[in-house]
């Protein structure tokens, strides 16, 4: 039967997995490591995605060549750990529970039933995820694992902080940060319990004792432990509470700093940061950009914390206040939403939350503020800055084409009021005495390469379409490392740079005296001094001369239409 119960499983978390459409092959210095390794490099790469997705995809794969439904429940968690989404990790979080129900594991099935808390904790789902923590709780119980039940109480007290019931969170917490101090002090797990205790503490308005747990952790810790930034912001916290505000400033800033990648700690630092100006400086111009950004990621991530609320009663009075009569309506449709939102999830409000925007509060200032907005001819405003818009793009449009088409006029004089020359040989004299002679290659082979040059543009050789360093350096009899370097140096620019200043220079001065090249095509004209498509002439001329061949052109015939 369990032999059964396990091809089931098999069959149905091969199909999840395949979900991603790709054949997993195992690295072949993974196929002989054994699953204890490949736990222990699961374990130590939690924080390398990239990484623990292969350690995961060997465990698993090999996992299930194993009779063995311990080892396929850790191949699922690992699965389940690193799926693409929420659904499939919640549905291989069912298969390992469902193979280890009936069993008598130490960690299973209580590690699928907290896997699943953590998922629904993370969603706002907060019954669901204290749900499945309590069947966590019962399996661990059973088994006997004391650590996972320490673990579980504190998934337990997370919950309840989240649920607004700080009070009943903090024996639970204290009861973990003692664990993890006698037995494992300085580790992530101690120092973790350390800042949910700060954490509390801040939120029943004991910034005192919140002070005792962070300076006990940041004494120890450096700055790149990970924690650090955390503990960073919870004491800014702790100092707006002790209304000690440009310390708090400081000490916000600099989290603030360091969680660009944790939004919603990110946008906690930013409301903070508003308050200590709205109370402080009772700047509300100020502050309301600070709670403005927090409303900004919160649409960006669909995240939220009770602790966030208050943002919203400060937008709602302060719009208010400026009587910007739009925002105060979208602010308060955003704190209904939110609202709503606690409710779904039976989350207590604390004491001091401000209860003067219950909902039905809410709702009667909303309906005040449509019949306001209603009463107001916005479309006149509208109309008059479309209107206004329209003439400010249109003056744009006529000054920008003005000035395009006088710079275009003044590149054109200066093409044509240069004199027409064909392109004259460097003098290797004068370019000895003005510049220090390569040194990487022999004299003699430099001055012979530079009168091999002369005579190649004197003969007007670059015109050769489709000519490559290779092909010239074979005429030259030199290599084509030589030749690259002589021309790098001595002409200071690139092969293909000094080629096609040689080919533009000489069409301009086609162009301007040959009436015939002028009624060519631009891919002819291409063709006719080297280059294999009208693109690549079109950008060397423009490079060169800062104007279209086709413009050029153009204006050499209206001018002598004149």
């Amino acid at each position: 039967m369990k032999n059964s119960i396990i091809i089931i499983l098999l069959l149905i978390t091969t199909t999840l997995f395949s979900q991603k459409k790709e054949n997993f092959i195992i690295p072949d210095s993974l196929k002989k490591m054994s699953f204890e390794d490949l736990e222990k490099r699961f374990d130590n790469s939690l924080f390398n995605k990239k990484i623990l997705a292969i350690y995961a995809k060997t465990y698993y794969k090999k996992s299930k060549l194993q009779n063995d439904e311990i080892l396929i429940a850790n191949g699922m968690y690992m699965a389940a750990y690193v799926a693409v989404n929420d659904v499939i990790s919640l549905q291989y979080a069912d298969s390992i529970i469902a193979l280890t129900k009936k069993g008598n594991d130490l960690k299973y099935p209580a590690k699928g039933y907290i896997f699943k808390s953590n998922i629904f904790f993370t969603k706002d789902q907060l019954d669901n995820a204290l749900y499945n923590i309590l069947e966590a709780k019962k399996y661990s119980n059973k088994a006997g694992n004391a650590e996972q039940k320490i673990l579980i109480k504190q998934q337990i007290g997370l919950i309840k902080i989240e649920l607004g019931k700080p009070k009943e969170a903090l024996p639970l917490i204290l009861e973990n940060y003692d664990y993890f101090k006698l037995k494992h002090i300085n580790s992530p797990e101690f120092i973790y319990s350390a800042w949910i205790l700060s954490d509390i503490y801040n939120r029943l308005e004991k910034p005192n004792i919140s002070l005792f747990y962070i300076n006990i952790i940041l004494r120890d810790i450096k700055k790149d432990n990970r924690y650090y930034k955390y503990f960073l912001m919870n004491k800014g916290v702790s100092y707006h509470l002790k209304k000690h505000y440009p310390k708090s400033n400081e000490l916000l800033d600099q989290s603030i700093l360091l969680l660009k990648n944790d939004k919603l700690n990110l946008a906690i630092s930013y409301y903070y940061r508003g308050e200590n100006v709205l109370q402080g400086e009772k700047n509300i111009l100020k502050s309301k950009q600070y709670f403005e950004k927090v409303d900004s990621i919160l649409i960006t991530t669909d995240e939220f914390t009770t602790l966030l609320r208050n943002n919203y009663i400060n937008l709602i009075q302060i719009t208010k206040k400026l009587k910007e009569d739009k925002q105060q309506l979208y602010y308060l449709n955003r704190l209904i939403e939110i609202d709503k939102r606690l409710n779904n999830n039976n989350i207590v409000l604390s004491e001091n939350i401000n209860h003067n925007y219950d909902t039905p509060l809410l709702l009667s200032e909303k309906e005040k503020v449509i019949v306001k907005i209603n009463q107001e001819k916005y479309i006149y405003i509208i109309i008059g800055f479309i209107v206004f818009a329209g003439l400010v793009f249109s003056l744009y449009c006529l000054v920008k084409t003005k000035r395009e088409k006088q710079l275009y006029e003044k590149r054109f004089r200066e093409l044509m009021e240069q004199p027409i020359n064909e392109v004259i040989p460097d003098n290797i004299i004068a370019e000895e005495n003005k510049t220090k002679l390569f040194v990487d290659l022999p004299i003699v082979i430099v001055k012979e390469l530079l009168i091999k040059l002369a005579i190649f543009e004197e003969e007007h050789g670059y015109l050769e379409l489709n000519l490559k360093l290779n092909d010239l350096s074979k005429r030259l009899n030199t290599n084509s490392s030589y030749l690259s370097k002589t021309i790098n140096h001595y002409k200071g620019k690139n092969f293909t740079q000094y080629l096609n200043d040689l080919r533009i220079t000489y069409i301009i001065n086609k162009l301007k005296v040959d009436k015939k090249i002028r009624k060519y095509t631009i891919k002819a004209i291409a063709e006719e001094v080297g280059f294999s498509n009208s693109e690549s002439f079109a950008k060397a001329f423009f490079n060169k001369t800062g104007l279209q061949p086709s413009y050029f052109i153009k204006k050499i015939e209206d001018n002598n239409e004149i």
